[in-house]
């Protein structure tokens, strides 16, 4: 709160680079009143929260948490190909939102042979993605998909865009990521449809309310992995941070456009 208020008290301050990817927009009301341009730093932390995003993926695709409950017990339980997963490959991932984050992990899994599905506002010639489509197609395209990767900006127009009825589109044993923002996704109809089975597993690393409280029931869903908001946690990210100031810093010198304007 200091800094904050010193940054109030700043009559000459002009631009303020923030070292985090996302800034809400109503964030520093009283610095975008005066003019203050407000920057952070995009895709700083993308390759980490796309790498966690994956490790998510193949704990829930491969029979980890089986060979994990067996281990823990001292039982030598393999699984017999009657009981066989599908494999990963083949699979259609459908990411809502294609930008920094969205793009790598449609990057990722492509690589591993997933036919990714791009849902977003603004595509572009070289996005990585197999097919593209305007979030209004949303609804149409979630019958297709194994995956669903939530990676959009929080708006007015994707708060609590993810219900149950949206939800209720995805195929029954279909997974969703949210890489979001906790609002993004209706926590209850996230745990009822994890409770009911139509969902075969949910990674968060978002919630509605952070810190999560103790007595929130989103500890106690099941096939739920809860990560604190952390899945971009990396050594390299205080440097990949600092490297958008200082590209931001150049620019600004030239007199040329911000970039990551939040």
């Amino acid at each position: 709160q200091p800094f904050i208020d010193a940054l109030e008290h700043s009559a000459n301050l002009v631009w303020l680079q923030v070292f985090s990817v996302g800034v809400d927009p109503k964030a520093y009301p009283s610095l975008r009143a005066r003019g203050v341009t407000i920057t952070n730093a995009p895709g700083a932390n993308a390759e980490p929260i796309a790498w966690t995003a994956m490790g998510a993926i193949l704990w829930f695709g491969r029979p980890f948490r089986h060979w994990a409950d067996a281990q823990e017990r001292h039982a030598w339980d393999p699984i017999h190909y009657d009981n066989a997963p599908r494999d990963l490959t083949g699979q259609t991932m459908v990411i809502l939102g294609v930008g920094q984050i969205g793009g790598r992990v449609a990057r990722h899994a492509r690589y591993l042979g997933m036919r990714v599905i791009g849902i977003h506002r603004h595509p572009a010639p070289d996005d990585p993605v197999d097919e593209t489509y305007p979030p209004s197609a949303l609804p149409a395209i979630l019958p297709r998909a194994d995956w669903f990767v939530v990676a959009c900006p929080l708006t007015d127009e994707t708060r609590g865009m993810v219900d149950a009825d949206l939800l209720a589109r995805l195929p029954r044993g279909a997974h969703i990521l949210n890489l979001a923002r906790g609002a993004v996704v209706v926590e209850p109809a996230l745990i009822d449809a994890l409770r009911s089975g139509h969902l075969g597993g949910a990674y968060v690393d978002v919630a509605s309310q952070e810190p999560l409280p103790p007595e929130s029931p989103l500890w106690d869903a099941p096939n739920l992995i809860i990560s604190p908001h952390n899945a971009a946690i990396s050594a390299s990210y205080p440097e990949a941070s600092a490297e958008c100031f200082f590209a931001n810093f150049s620019r600004w010198r030239r007199g040329e456009p911000l970039e990551g304007l939040a």
